[in-house]
């Protein structure tokens, strides 16, 4: 368990090592960061750190951790690798000044918070992912409440990965390669065809300054 506890410490470097190349909102940086829980992780330290017992020694540091085991296991038998740490959020905002959340419910505003979210999310699957050759696509609904950094910080990343990202809006937004007005016909069915595309080429590709 200590040493999956490793892996999640170093898969939130990595992930960190990604972020630092993407810019939300105004913030200066975002971090993952996490947070052991030292109860937990120190009763299994001190449990993996007993050697072959020595019955002319002093035992009484050990019986107090084997009560502490025996406590805890009376009262949950289970220990899961998420009982071991809380996965939490560190920014830097514009003045330099930092703030740390708990957790990924509410970080500075609603549009970071759905941004912060989205981008973890496509870091961590692709590094789920065995082959570089897949595309998988994901759905973001309202990306029109997104401001400009946020839908760029998404959309450019999710294509840098490898992913499609599928978005809704009610109006037509310039991050994406393509937009589909989407009318229904006489009988009220909307049929997704190339006649509703229009696809969108970045001033950097058509040549404009």
């Amino acid at each position: 368990m200590l040493h999956d506890l490793r892996l999640v410490e170093s898969a939130k470097d990595k992930l960190n090592r990604e972020l630092a190349h993407v810019k939300v909102s105004d913030l200066k940086a975002v971090k993952l960061t996490i947070e052991r829980q030292s109860d937990e992780v120190s009763l299994i330290e001190r449990l993996a750190a007993i050697d072959e017992l020595n019955l002319m020694d002093d035992t009484t540091s050990l019986d107090r951790v084997f009560d502490r085991v025996r406590t805890k296991m009376e009262r949950n038998p289970i220990t899961r690798i998420a009982d071991l740490f809380t996965l939490g959020v560190t920014v830097t905002r514009a003045d330099g000044k930092t703030k740390k959340y708990a957790d990924f419910h509410q970080v500075e505003s609603d549009g970071t918070t759905v941004t912060i979210k989205v981008l973890f999310n496509l870091l961590v699957l692709k590094s789920l992912l065995h082959k570089d050759d897949v595309a998988i696509p994901f759905f973001l609904d309202e990306v029109e409440k997104l401001d400009p950094t946020n839908r760029r910080a998404v959309l450019q990343t999710a294509k840098k990965l490898g992913f499609i990202a599928i978005t809704a809006a009610p109006s037509a937004v310039g991050e994406v390669d393509a937009c589909y007005f989407l009318e229904p016909n006489s009988r009220g069915r909307v049929v997704l065809t190339d006649v509703q595309r229009l696809s969108l080429k970045s001033k950097a590709e058509s040549g404009e300054t």
